[in-house]
């Protein structure tokens, strides 16, 4: 599956990656810094390489990811 923008921090570019069903991998600038995965329709973090990515990063990622129409046909 292919890598999604979900938004941008200014300069940054942050795109998520389904790896499996409701895990994603996050990465900013095509640098990996962690998964996050949906449990019971809320967004957790499920492993992290980089301190960006924080509680609430993890929940505004996951906003992003649930708004976009790929997300549904999964």
């Amino acid at each position: 599956m292919e890598e999604h923008l979900v938004y941008s921090l200014g300069e940054r570019l942050v795109k998520v990656k389904s790896v499996d069903k409701n895990l994603y991998r996050v990465t900013v600038d095509n640098k990996p810094i962690g998964f996050i995965r949906k449990i019971d329709g809320g967004w957790m973090l499920e492993e992290y390489a980089k301190e960006e990515l924080t509680a609430e990063s993890v929940q505004l990622i996951g906003d992003k990811i649930d708004r976009l129409p790929w997300q549904f046909t999964q």
